[in-house]
């Protein structure tokens, strides 16, 4: 556990709140509180927030924004449910502010107001860097890989990579890796079960195949074998070098940006008959920004530029801008918005999430 890195901090708090939400609506000692029980409120963060804003403010916690700020456990969750600056500056660690200058030494205090706040809180960060989304949204899956990982160890099970040999069924005989736990929910219950199998890469199959927990026995010939001649195991995947499909021409590719817009109409038809007919295309990501709850939002900017001759000039390029707006990380339906300039972005993201809302 490195309380300087951000993903650590995340999977360890958003496992803390969970199991201390369940040590409280359940009267249990925490150390008396199912790790299956944790698990299944992992399955999403949707589950973790149902829980713990059903349990904690009738313990005394405010988790608004505007709470005291002595409060460890709400300040926990209030840290895990904030949005994220990626284009903040970074805050040098264990440097000199002689070296750096825009930073003071870090633990010195002279951080104020004026100076803009380190990117992450300051944190190094490895899971989902270029995310604004909230660490609950971003890290409940691998809290439930941390907590599937204690349980299948207290249990004796597989963990990932246990070379493992099949002594029973369709593949008796064969052996593998695994790969992945497999579990079964209970939701009266809200208990995880398992795991009941696993998913596990057999050194003879092309294919990783799902094994009953019953039918496997732990193999000691560690090794990775060599793969049959001709597998995807014993070299590149069929068609790794085959040629990439020819690069969609102008007219495709705004026809892709127009078809999933919201707002298609704001592209006039004298721009559409220029973008057509240029020479080549790029795409860019100018900008990804997220608002905090309760108006939650995420906000990516995309500009897309089209060159109109055959040698680039920055004066013969057309422009479009597409806002791509969310609720939540996972929004499986975001919505997709144009603009034709730059200085529009900020009104059609200010329009758009004041619609939402």
């Amino acid at each position: 556990m490195d309380e300087d890195c951000w993903d650590d901090v995340a999977i360890r708090d958003i496992t803390a709140v969970v199991l201390y939400s369940l040590h409280l609506r359940d009267g249990l000692p925490v150390d008396k509180v199912p790790w299956t029980k944790v698990l299944w409120h992992l399955w999403d963060d949707a589950r973790v927030s149902a829980l713990v804003n059903d349990v904690l403010p009738g313990a005394g916690h405010d988790l608004t924004l505007q709470a005291d700020p002595d409060d460890p456990v709400a300040e926990r969750w209030r840290w895990l449910t904030r949005t994220w600056d990626p284009s903040a500056p970074i805050r040098p660690r264990n440097r000199s502010a002689d070296l750096f200058g825009a930073f003071p030494r870090r633990g010195s205090g002279a951080l104020d107001a004026a100076v803009p706040e380190p990117r992450w809180g300051g944190m190094s960060r490895g899971v989902g860097s270029a995310l604004p989304d909230p660490a609950l949204e971003v890290c409940t899956n691998w809290s439930a890989v941390v907590v599937q990982a204690a349980i299948i160890a207290q249990q004796g099970g597989y963990p990932k990579f246990t070379r493992v040999r099949v002594t029973d069924g369709e593949f008796k005989g064969h052996r593998g890796y695994v790969v992945q736990s497999g579990w079964v929910a209970d939701d009266d219950t809200q208990t995880m079960v398992g795991p009941e199998g696993y998913v596990v890469d057999l050194d003879d199959s092309d294919d990783a195949e799902e094994i009953d927990a019953d039918q496997l026995k732990r193999s000691y010939d560690h090794r990775w074998p060599r793969r049959p001649a001709g597998t995807v195991k014993d070299g590149p995947p069929p068609r790794l070098h085959d040629p990439l499909p020819p690069r969609p021409t102008c007219a495709e590719d705004l026809a892709d940006i127009l078809e999933r817009a919201s707002n298609p109409e704001a592209v006039p038809d004298d721009l559409r008959g220029t973008i057509a007919s240029a020479k080549d295309h790029h795409h860019l990501q100018m900008d990804w920004q997220a608002s905090p709850e309760p108006q939650r939002f995420t906000w990516q900017v995309i500009m897309h530029w089209y060159q109109l001759t055959e040698h680039y000039s920055d004066d013969q390029r057309a422009e479009l801008w597409e806002i791509v707006l969310k609720t939540h990380l996972h929004d499986p339906e975001p919505t997709r918005h144009l603009a034709l300039r730059e200085e529009d972005v900020p009104l059609v993201i200010a329009r758009c999430t004041a619609a939402t809302a």
